[in-house]
């Protein structure tokens, strides 16, 4: 180790920092960099300690002795950072991924283990221990980050994993939260156990111990992907330009970034180059990648991108092949790239076909983890920084969002379940961020300036997980898709959630509201009145579906198992369809009559209404709408509009509703058509009715007589 800096005496150490015997650093000012990151007081108030005359017995010292005079650390294998004669060279200590001091006031939150560094270098002391040691637990913890850990990684211990939390809640932790072995170490979260919450413990792991299972699955060359290459690929004046852009259009529906660790202040969106230099490459890479679609808000990048093709492909590669091998020693950043690049626009040739399994089973890596890194758990009451504690919150609801979304639109089982997650909803609290050099206790920790959309997004998931569970699991869909009444009572209070939640909306953000501002920007992310309206169309969609009975399933022949041997039913050459009685093709689907059902009317009507809204609402969509951002999975929910605008014509009851479906399935095409020139958000939904209308919509479906007649008819011409 370096030998231990000079300190003059007429800059002694701050009280916190004498008492746990640490280097006190003031090279910034006041407060000094430890307090600053663990938001304690930095105090000169108590004396010097008196200094032990040599010779002293271990009886007149402080109970907390060093690490390298326990009896424990004497008894430990060797150091981690000790070299041992024919052994591979052993892990430093875990440092912060940026220790030095950073411009304007900005110091990087220390880890859990940054105490080390002021430690002399001692024989047999574990990297992991702090410089004291406690007979018994800790009786105070100071907030360390779980996430900044050079060279080391966090994962959960589950309730049922092999480290039980109740054993491990006997530890004689440090003042840090930590105990330390050898590569591997405990930490407590801190602030739990209490009377309703569970101990809650991680491991921290050296990352060369995952450095076999990275070399197996990775997909990158072995020169690619790297700092040099990003920075060659987005210069650093470029990447602030677009981390600016990022705050100012993505982040607002997908807050998955720390403003307070880029540097960025509520009259400052664009982050200094140290800044950028000291996020990981694959998180830098994805927000570059999510903001290009928008370099042309940009004064500067608008004339560059003119003449120069943006790299946005190979950003997302690089994305992808880093998050695929540092999710073996995953950090906070690795699943933020990974949300972000769920939301990878598409290009021209993929906007109309559907995702591929790939996409739902990237959720559940992400599901996974997410999970592993605890961010199920509530973490408020921990021992970490703020802002850690922030953004974990808003990336838990973030996953959330996106596995009951995507469960929805595909049908898929949720990989989240309700008794597996106690985070609390989000408030402003989780959206604060604070001017550069502040303490997160002071008055320069601002809210942000506007309402945050994202968290009326999560209130939407929360009613999308409802409207799941309610009709669309499998359970529940065998038993209400026949039954009109429980589907009615199942659909009224989902109904009544809806409009709460559109009644909980600023006043200025309801709709009709399409007054664009002249930025560019909507007043309000169009995207979530989309997800609003499609929730409500999938209720409707519930409720249609036992307003017309099944078919007879076909019969089933394996020809595989027909019998090898000639039957007697081959040698007469009679046919086995002969001996079947066969339903009238044309008799089904069987429509429930609604004469005596005034319910039923009430809900076509409003099904009808329903699609209505949802078409006019495409249909006024504008360029200014089209600039904002759109989750990935919005363009399924325009597919799912084509589909309920068939299912009101194929199940029309009579031909007055016929004509009414197929108005609306007209419509929708042209609006369709129209949109799609310059949003290829809608073209899934374009492809799914221009498929039918190529076959043609009685060589798709089996339609009532009625309905066939519509059909057929000229256009213009479809009189009830």
């Amino acid at each position: 180790m370096s030998p231990r800096p000079y300190r003059s005496k007429r800059h002694r150490p701050c009280d916190q920092c004498r008492e746990r015997k640490l280097g006190c650093q003031t090279e910034d000012g006041l407060p000094c960099l430890r307090c600053r990151s663990a938001d304690l007081p930095c105090s000169f108030d108590l004396p010097p300690p008196k200094r032990l005359r040599r010779g002293s017995s271990l009886g007149q010292t402080n109970v907390r002795t060093s690490s390298v005079d326990s009896p424990v650390s004497r008894q430990r294998p060797s150091s981690a950072w000790e070299e041992t004669p024919g052994a591979e060279p052993a892990p430093t200590a875990p440092t912060s991924r940026a220790q030095s001091p950073r411009p304007g006031g900005v110091n990087p939150p220390r880890p859990a283990f940054a105490h080390l560094e002021d430690l002399p270098d001692a024989s047999g002391a574990s990297p992991a221990l702090s410089g004291h040691m406690v007979a018994g637990p800790s009786v105070t913890q100071f907030v360390q980050s779980l996430d900044q850990l050079e060279g080391f990684s966090a994962q959960l211990f589950g309730a049922s994993a092999e480290s039980d939390p109740w054993l491990l809640r006997h530890c004689s932790f440090d003042d840090g939260g930590v105990k330390g072995f050898y590569k591997v170490h405990f930490r407590n979260a801190g602030g739990v156990p209490t009377y309703d919450k569970i101990p809650v413990h991680f491991m921290i792991a050296a990352d060369d111990l995952a450095a076999t299972a990275k070399s197996e699955t990775s997909c990158r060359t072995a020169d690619g992907a790297t700092r040099e290459e990003l920075n060659r690929l987005v210069p650093l004046d470029c990447g602030q330009r677009l981390v600016s852009l990022f705050v100012k259009y993505v982040f607002p529906a997908l807050p998955l970034i720390s403003r307070s660790q880029l540097g960025l202040t509520p009259t400052c969106s664009m982050p200094e180059q140290w800044a950028l230099e000291n996020t990981p490459v694959h998180l830098l890479a994805a927000v570059y990648a999510a903001a290009l679609p928008f370099a042309g808000h940009d004064d500067y990048l608008c004339v560059l991108h003119t003449y120069n093709v943006p790299p946005v492909d190979r950003l997302w590669r690089m994305t992808y092949e880093l998050v695929a091998e540092e999710i073996h020693t995953p950090h906070l950043s690795v699943l933020q790239a990974g949300l972000l690049y769920l939301h990878k626009p598409l290009d021209e040739a993929r906007a109309s076909t559907a995702d591929s399994p790939f996409i739902w089973s990237w959720v559940g890596s992400l599901v996974g983890l997410a999970e592993s890194l605890g961010l199920h758990i509530e973490c408020r009451m921990w021992g970490i920084p703020t802002w850690e504690k922030r953004l974990r919150r808003r990336l838990w609801w973030a996953v959330y969002a996106e596995d009951k979304w995507r469960s929805l639109l595909l049908g898929r089982p949720s990989y989240i379940h309700r008794g597996e997650w106690d985070v609390s909803e989000l408030d402003g609290a989780d959206f604060l961020y604070r001017a550069r050099g502040a303490s997160s206790s002071s008055s320069a920790v601002q809210p942000s300036p506007d309402p945050v959309p994202f968290r009326y997004l999560v209130d939407l998931s929360r009613i999308a997980e409802h409207i799941y569970e309610s009709f669309y699991t499998l359970r529940a869909s065998q038993f209400l898709s026949e039954r009109f009444g429980a589907s009615h009572e199942t659909g009224r209070p989902l109904l009544e959630k809806l409009n709460e939640w559109y009644s909980s909306l600023p006043e200025s953000f309801r709709l009709p509201n399409w007054n664009k501002s002249v930025s560019g920007l909507a007043p309000y992310p169009t995207s979530i009145h989309f997800a609003y309206l499609i929730l409500v169309l999938y209720v409707y969609r519930a409720l249609l579906r036992p307003m017309a009975r099944s078919s007879s399933p076909p019969l089933i022949f394996d020809l595989d198992e027909m019998p090898a041997e000639p039957t007697a039913l081959d040698l007469d050459d009679t046919s086995i369809l002969d001996s079947i009685v066969m339903p009238d093709l044309e008799s089904f689907p069987a429509v429930v009559e609604l004469t005596d059902h005034d319910t039923g009317e009430t809900t076509l009507n409003a099904a009808e209404r329903c699609a209505s809204i949802v078409i006019n609402f495409t249909r006024r969509l504008t360029p200014s709408d089209f600039t904002g951002f759109w989750y990935s999975w919005s363009r399924i929910g325009f597919a799912t509009v084509s589909n309920f605008a068939l299912l009101l014509l194929v199940q029309a009851p009579n031909a007055e509703r016929a004509v009414k479906g197929k108005q609306l399935v007209d419509s929708w095409l042209r609006v369709l058509r129209c949109q799609s020139v310059s949003f290829p958000m809608v073209r899934l939904g374009l492809t799914r009715l221009d498929a039918i209308h190529w076959v043609g919509l009685e060589q798709t479906f089996v339609l009532p007589q009625h309905v066939l007649q519509v059909v057929n008819s000229p256009p213009g011409s479809a009189t009830v």
